[in-house]
Parts: C-alpha cells; structure tokens; sequence
C-alpha cells in the first residue's frame, strides 16, 4: 500500500475534538493508502513536517486540522509537487468550505484520495507571510488580536463570539487607509480575499478565484460601530455588497496602513500595519473532490 503522511494538529478545536483515527485509517485503506501520523508538537511545526513531506518526495500530505494548520503546511509546501489534502479539524476549516470538501473527514479523505489534482494561488505580503483565503484587516482582526488564547482554546467560537461582542461594544474600532491602483480609501473594514469564504461557506469576496492568481478586495469605508455591525451580520447572505460605503474592487497588490492596526492572515493574527498583499507566482498543489459541494452562492 501506498503511506500518506497525516500531520494532526492535537490542540485543533482546543483538543475538545479527538482525531478520527480509525475512521480515517478505513478511509484511507479503501483507496489503497497506509496511514502514518505526524503530530504537530508546536506552532509552527506542521511548516516543518510538510517540507519533510517535500524532501521525502511524498506525493501527498494530508492535514487534519484547522485553517491555521493548512496555512503552516502550505508554508512548508508551496512550489513543491506535493499536494495538500485538506480534512476538516478545526472550529472553521473554512478552505475545507473554500475547496467544496465535506466537513465529516473519513468523508472527506475518501472523496479527496479518489479527486483531482489542481494548483491553488497564493497570495503573499512583504512580512513573508502567505495565505490561501485571506488578508483582513477591520474589528475582525482587532478580535483576533486581543481574543485570550485560553478563551479560544477552551469555548472555541463561543469565545469568538463573546471576545467580538465585547470589541463592538466597548473597543476602539480600527480605521485604516488601503491603496490599489493609485487610489486611497479611508477605510473602518478591508477583507483582501485570494479565495470566496470567510468565517464558514460565507461568501465575503464572492468575485475571487482561488486557482486564479489576484485578489477580490472588499472594502468598508463608512465608520463606527452603525456600519461596522451591519456590515459583519449581511456577509452570510452576501448583502454587504449593497451596504452604503463598501467598494468592490479586483487587484493583485494591495497596501494598508494604519498606526498600531492589526491584520490577520487566514483566521490567525499576524501582525500590525502597514503591510502590502501581493498576489504571488507561487503555486500550491491540493486535491479537490471530483464532484465537490456547492461553492457559496
């Protein structure tokens, strides 16, 4: 049998959700794969174990984890012939949402194994930093960035949820410039999307490609928390494109600026601004479902 390396983030969903093992281990064996396992034992770790995936010439790596992980085994993978395989393991997994995978992950790995091969753009910042679905810089990454890692790891979206509760009510809301093609906003929100989804199968940069290289910017330039709330509670059904102050434009470089501001990349804090995205030449090989499910509306 053929052996696909599985890297298992542990503390996935804050370790509230054991690994499938024995399920995914039939999944794989029914199409003719071993299993072996790869944990994760620090951040960071899984950019490691996907380059000894590369070294090793292993033809696949499979992730079970959350978009956090995919994003630190896509660092260890990119420009390489070794395809990432996806599985649903986080609190979101929104990529598993962005490539139509199913969240169940036997399900998943089953209907990934017997897929397709495709090559997923990338987009890249001038920090170094990659990512697959997004750059966003607005009250979402401000809750990122003070959300208590314990609160997170413990209550999972729950405390998402309260952490964003207490920013729109009694945060300092962001306010930013973002610069494209020659032209300054003066911005509250901007979600820079290499892939559609954001948050779930929400479809947030609805007009992006995540196997085309560039960017679909989405950008609020109405402030305080009157534009900001309706803005955040109309991406699940796509109304936020129609709300007063929010610019819909395509690019494929984009540069933000703001004193003490910060970004997130893919879900994850990254930094504080400025920072400049840029649609990247680099290539990632995944595998996508030969019927996926229905992509966001």
């Amino acid at each position: 049998m053929k052996t696909l390396p599985v890297v298992i983030n542990p503390v996935a969903r804050g370790g509230r959700r054991g690994v499938p093992r024995a399920a995914l281990e039939t999944a794989a064996a029914e199409r003719g794969w071993r299993v072996e396992w790869w944990a994760t034992e620090a951040p960071g770790h899984a950019v490691e174990l996907a380059a000894r995936a590369v070294r090793e010439r292993r033809p696949l790596l499979a992730v079970w984890g959350g978009d956090g992980t995919y994003n630190e085994a896509a660092r260890g993978l990119v420009g390489s012939d070794t395809a990432l395989v996806a599985l649903p393991g986080g609190t979101t997994s929104v990529l598993a949402y962005e490539l139509g995978i199913p969240r169940d992950p036997a399900a998943a790995l089953s209907g990934l194994l017997a897929g397709r091969r495709r090559e997923m753009a990338v987009g890249r910042t001038d920090a170094g930093g990659l990512f697959l679905l997004m750059l966003s810089v607005g009250p979402d990454a401000l809750i990122l960035a003070n959300l208590p890692a314990l609160l997170k790891k413990r209550a999972g979206k729950a405390g998402i949820t309260a952490q964003a509760v207490m920013e729109f009510v009694h945060g300092r809301l962001p306010r930013f410039t973002v610069s494209m093609d020659g032209a300054d906003l003066d911005a509250a929100w901007c979600i820079v999307g290499n892939g559609r989804c954001y948050g779930g199968p929400y479809p947030a940069t609805p007009g992006a490609d995540p196997f085309t290289a560039g960017f679909e910017v989405v950008t609020l330039t109405r402030h305080g928390r009157a534009a900001a709330v309706p803005f955040f509670f109309s991406i699940p059904s796509g109304r936020h494109l129609n709300l007063e102050g929010v610019e819909r434009r395509s690019a494929t470089e984009v540069t933000l600026t703001g004193e003490g501001v910060p970004y997130q990349l893919d879900g994850d804090p990254a930094g504080l601004l400025p920072v400049t995205a840029r649609a990247s030449d680099e290539r990632l090989a995944v595998l996508v479902p030969r019927n996926p499910e229905a992509p966001p509306a």
